[in-house]
C-alpha cells in the first residue's frame, strides 16, 4: 500500500513517526463543505450521483443520520480546487427539491 500509513496511538511516537514523513502530506489542502439535509438518503442517490457525472473530481459522501430529529443525512463536498467546489456546491443546491435543504455548516 503505497499511500497507506499506520501510526502509533501514544502521542510521543505518533509525534516522532509522523515528523519523518508529514512532507509526503504537503499539498493543497481540502476545502469541505457538509449539507445536511431532511429525507432518505436513498432518494439522494440520483442527485449525487448526477453530481459526480458533472464533477468527476469532486470527492463526496454522504452519512445517514438516524436518531438526529432535525435531519437525516449529511452531505460533504470536498475539494482542493475552492473554485471547482463552489461550482459543485451551487449546482448541487440548485438540484435539490425545495425545503430539502435544513443547515448549512
Amino acid at each position: 500500500m503505497r499511500n497507506v500509513y499506520i501510526l502509533p496511538g501514544v502521542p510521543e511516537i505518533f509525534r516522532q513517526k509522523f515528523e519523518a514523513i508529514r512532507e509526503r502530506f504537503r499539498d493543497e489542502p481540502i476545502s469541505p463543505q457538509q449539507r445536511l439535509r431532511r429525507g432518505r438518503r436513498g432518494v439522494l442517490a440520483d442527485y449525487l450521483n448526477g453530481l459526480l457525472a458533472d464533477f468527476p473530481k469532486l470527492l463526496l459522501g454522504s452519512y445517514p443520520e438516524l436518531s438526529n430529529p432535525e435531519y437525516k443525512v449529511k452531505v460533504t463536498l470536498e475539494s482542493r480546487d475552492r473554485g471547482y467546489l463552489e461550482g459543485a456546491l451551487a449546482e448541487f443546491l440548485r438540484r435539490l427539491p425545495a425545503g430539502a435543504l435544513v443547515k448549512v455548516t
